[in-house]
Formats: C-alpha cells, sequence, structure tokens
C-alpha cells in the first residue's frame, strides 16, 4: 500500500471562478470583477500553507471487484484517496459563520480545486510508479463512486474496506460521506482492453451542465 505525500498542488484561477460560477444560475455568470479577482487572491495566499495534500493507494486483481460490467474487461484495478485535510475546510466554515459570505464561498471553492487538484496528482503518480507495469497497456480514466453507474454507497464501502483510510486521516460516514469533505476516492482500471475515457464519457452523457466536479476531455 502506497502512501503519498510532501507534493504541490497548483491551484487554477480558472477552475476556482467555474466553481464559483456553477455555483449561480446561467443567467447570472457574467465576467468576474475585478474585486472578486483581488478577493480570489488573497484567499489563496490565505489558503495556500492550509491545504496538506496525501493519498493512499493499492493494485488489486480487477476480477475480485464488484459490479463485474465496470471491472470486467480490467487486468488490474487501482483503488485509491486522497484528502487535502481539514484546515483549509474548517477556515471556510468559520468566514461563513462570521457572515463573511463572499469569503467563504471562495475559500470553499479553493478547498474544492485544491482537492480536484490533489486527485489528479495523485492518479499521474500512481500511473508513474506503476509505468513498467502498465506498458502496452490501456489505463482509464480515474472514475469515482457515484459515477458510471458505480452505486456510491457500494463503491465507497469496497474502497474504504481495502485501504486502510486512516493513514491518511480519512473516514466514511454511515451516509458515505467522506471526512475531510474535501477528500476523493477513485479507481484506475489497466489492461488490454480496458475503456480509456471510462471516467469522462460519464460527465460528456450527463445534462447536469453546471456540476461542479463536471469532467470533459
Amino acid at each position: 500500500m502506497g502512501v503519498l505525500e510532501n507534493f504541490q498542488i497548483k491551484l487554477d484561477d480558472n477552475e476556482i471562478l467555474r466553481l464559483l460560477q456553477n455555483k449561480q444560475s446561467d443567467k447570472d455568470m457574467k465576467k468576474p470583477s475585478e474585486k472578486m479577482i483581488k478577493e480570489i487572491e488573497e484567499m489563496k495566499e490565505l489558503a495556500q500553507p492550509l491545504i496538506k495534500p496525501r493519498g493512499i493507494f493499492e493494485i488489486f486483481e480487477s476480477k475480485n471487484l464488484k459490479p463485474k460490467f465496470l471491472f470486467k474487461k480490467s487486468d488490474i484495478t487501482v483503488f485509491a484517496i486522497c484528502t487535502i485535510s481539514k484546515d483549509l475546510e474548517n477556515l471556510s466554515k468559520d468566514y461563513l459563520k462570521r457572515g463573511e459570505l463572499a469569503k467563504g464561498v471562495i475559500l470553499d471553492a479553493i478547498a474544492s480545486q485544491a482537492a480536484e487538484q490533489t486527485a489528479e496528482e495523485v492518479n499521474q503518480t500512481i500511473l508513474n510508479e506503476l509505468s513498467d507495469t502498465i506498458q502496452e497497456k490501456e489505463v482509464s480514466c480515474r472514475f469515482s463512486p457515484g459515477y458510471c453507474q458505480w452505486e456510491l454507497d457500494k463503491g465507497q464501502e469496497q474502497i474504504f474496506s481495502l485501504l486502510d483510510s486512516e493513514k491518511i486521516g480519512v473516514s466514511l460516514s454511515t451516509s458515505m460521506m467522506m471526512n475531510p469533505v474535501k477528500s476523493v476516492s477513485f479507481a484506475i482500471n489497466i489492461g488490454l482492453e480496458v475503456d480509456k475515457e471510462l471516467g469522462i464519457r460519464g460527465c460528456e452523457n450527463c445534462d447536469m451542465i453546471n456540476c461542479a466536479y463536471r469532467r470533459t476531455k
């Protein structure tokens, strides 16, 4: 079981803005004001020291995993969990409780983007570590429970039963919510006939175009 830590997360202003805009309706979406851009930069400086990315992963034989339709064409599957810790999440809540809504919402968007970037970094690190194993094989995009017709409760139960998430400070509630909330669990399929775009195609076919977690090519 591999534990990943001590890596840097680069925050993407465009993604932070997208997350903020997706909290509004289409008709309210407009070019961000200079004031908002300045506040985002200020909140990023405040947030960066509080982002503590960590990840854990392990490799499994796909034939032993469920649901069968997701893993039947794969030889091996990597399960992973990653997080940015609770510090930034808690700071966002503190601002919201104090009535500083704009700052609280911006910090929440930054935390969401940092969690997504952490998942991308963990995903790439896993592929780098398995470079010899995956030669001449296909690798799927990462996909998470709740997507790709993978039931959230069963998917989360399976991943958390197989990985020692406590090593990175992540737990799972009875309602299948991860704690800290800004955490991501996912799988990667590896084999000769896997669907390489599995984690992307589900988003392209979904009609929730304003979903904050929408992924595209």
